[in-house]
């Protein structure tokens, strides 16, 4: 299948590999697919159903240095990949995240032995801002992976994380799985939400719509509304992913 012209480009001069197989619908210029990051560079750049700008981005941050959210009006996600930040006064770990509204831009700084890998989420939607339910919502949330309340299921472990408004959203929703050798996390299904899933490690086979995707550790899949979907385990080892939602 043929892929927009604009999200073929920003393919191209990234270098890194979406694997399409649903299409796009309206002005949507992001399909369904598997996204292989870099460790530095795009992952994700366009317009979904319900978001009129999704970036989504890896930065690397060597010894001793540090990094500004950048000035544009949009609310923030970040995911750490590999080492150690500081941000906020509160050092994150591997799986660590920290979530702010627009308008927040703390500074993000390497701590540790090595350099750090993190992935910058950022979200504008199409509905207009209201940075008040984001100031009653109440601080910006910020969890080492440690911090993160672990639920053990029949399937593996399940870490809720938050479920909260921003500025640009009405509610965003985040979960982190850990799955078991030879699971599916549940029977393909649709729902009207857009939802990424960030694996953080393990070897997985993405049933989207009639087609089969592979993905691992590091790799991102977006899943547009409406879009048949399951996430099925390989039979070797455990696989650790974040699941994201969110509702304009």
């Amino acid at each position: 299948m043929r892929l927009p012209y604009r999200f073929l480009f920003v393919l191209l001069a990234t270098t890194h590999i979406h694997t399409s197989c649903a299409a796009q619908t309206g002005d949507d210029t992001l399909t369904a697919g598997v996204s292989h990051s870099p460790k530095d560079g795009i992952v994700l750049h366009g317009a979904t159903r319900d978001l009129s700008n999704l970036d989504i981005s890896t930065r690397t941050l060597a010894a001793g240095r540090s990094f500004t959210l950048p000035p544009g009006n949009a609310d923030y996600l970040l995911i750490v990949r590999e080492g150690n930040i500081e941000i906020a006064h509160k050092n994150l770990g591997p799986g660590g995240i920290a979530l702010f509204p627009a308008g927040d831009r703390p500074d993000v700084r390497q701590s540790g032995a090595s350099a750090a890998v993190f992935y910058l989420f950022s979200f504008r939607s199409r509905s207009p801002a209201q940075p008040g339910r984001a100031q009653k919502a109440g601080p910006p949330v910020i969890l080492d992976w440690s911090q993160l309340p672990m639920k053990k299921t029949g399937k593996g472990e399940s870490r809720a994380i938050f479920s909260r408004p921003v500025a640009w959203l009405a509610n965003i929703n985040m979960h982190a799985t850990t799955l078991n050798p030879g699971e599916i996390s549940h029977p393909q299904h649709v729902h009207r939400n857009e939802e990424i899933i960030l694996l953080r490690s393990g070897h997985v086979r993405m049933h989207i719509a009639n087609s089969y995707l592979d993905a691992a550790g590091g790799d991102l899949v977006f899943l547009p509304s409406g879009v048949p979907h399951d996430l099925e385990n390989g039979k070797d080892s455990s696989c650790e992913y974040f699941a994201l939602q969110w509702e304009p």
